[in-house]
């Protein structure tokens, strides 16, 4: 049973685009180049849903995309958040941190970047392009100089996951944490998923990876299992997705959580209906997905789609 949805969330997650310099092959949102929907918001919409958010109290937004820096209004939304005191983390492939882009990061409070990576040098330009790790590991040494606080975002696949100890080391050495995602059959991750996913084996060794390291951040529901496998504290049954946090697309359409943007999970728009009258609507989508162990997203987006994570049944049944 879930908790009954907050009067706002405490915290969203914000598509601003769909385009990106990127065409990574486990995307969850499909971007890449020319990808830019012709109804994402403009300026003056994105400024009424910041403004919007603040009268709502809306503790955290976390922008991502597509690449969010391809929007040439992005250090001035991020300006407009940071300067009403809402805290703000950035998701970025890093390719796009020019010295100017970082100067006025730097004078923004409080914005923290997560940086992806996913893999080292071969694992990761085999998913993100030729090129991409070293331009990575060239922007963290220069936010390394710098204050701002970054976080090396991997998502989990079956090609890096053996990668966790290089991946946690290089984070360590340039100041920056280390924070894992799941990943899910959303986006491009649909056509991927049986390439990427993990083996029953892998889960084990991440999750016993993952005890060792209190440090790593992961916030998903994906790392509820010990090294054993068996289920901590009931902690599958406490996704917050339309109860505590919800996604807003490019275009302004709401939905319970990133890995759900399904039209009939579609709670309503921000230009259109308003963000609270959408997040009010929320309330009763969740009744669709509150009934999936595991993460609801990854149950509805497998080939069972009734049932339960299909991850969740492998490690418990030993299938």
């Amino acid at each position: 049973m879930s908790s009954e949805p907050l009067s706002a969330p405490v915290t969203i997650t914000w598509e601003v685009t769909l385009g990106c310099n990127l065409h990574c092959d486990h995307c969850l949102s499909g971007s890449g180049p020319g990808h830019q929907l012709p109804n994402e918001l403009t300026t003056e919409q994105a400024h009424d849903f910041i403004a919007e958010l603040d009268e709502m109290d809306v503790f955290q937004v976390n922008i991502g995309g597509g690449e969010p820096f391809v929007r040439s209004d992005m250090l001035e939304l991020l300006a407009d958040l940071t300067e009403r005191d809402i805290s703000t983390c950035v998701s970025t492939n890093g390719t796009q941190l020019d010295e100017a882009t970082l100067d006025r990061i730097e004078a923004m409070d409080p914005l923290f970047l997560q940086v992806s990576m996913d893999g080292l040098q071969a694992e990761n330009d085999a998913i993100r392009g030729e090129g991409v790790y070293e331009q990575v590991v060239d922007a963290l040494d220069r936010l390394e100089d710098r204050d701002i606080g970054t976080t090396v975002n991997t998502v989990v696949t079956r090609q890096n996951v053996d990668d966790l100890p290089e991946i946690y080391d290089l984070a360590e050495s340039h100041g920056a944490g280390l924070r894992l995602n799941r990943f899910r059959p959303s986006g491009r991750g649909e056509d991927t998923w049986d390439e990427f996913r993990l083996t029953e084996e892998q889960i084990r060794f991440l999750h016993g990876w993952i005890e060792d390291h209190p440090d790593v951040r992961t916030g998903d529901s994906f790392f509820y299992l010990n090294a054993l496998g068996e289920v901590r504290n009931n902690t599958l049954k406490q996704c917050g997705a339309g109860s505590m946090t919800c996604l807003v697309d490019p275009a302004g359409d709401v939905f319970p959580c990133a890995f759900t943007q399904w039209d009939h999970l579609a709670s309503g728009n921000v230009v259109e209906d308003g963000f609270q009258a959408a997040w009010n609507e929320i309330a009763n989508l969740r009744n669709q997905i509150d009934d999936h162990e595991g993460c609801p997203a990854v149950a509805m987006g497998s080939s069972d789609p009734n049932g339960e994570d299909p991850q969740l049944r492998a490690i418990l049944s030993g299938d």
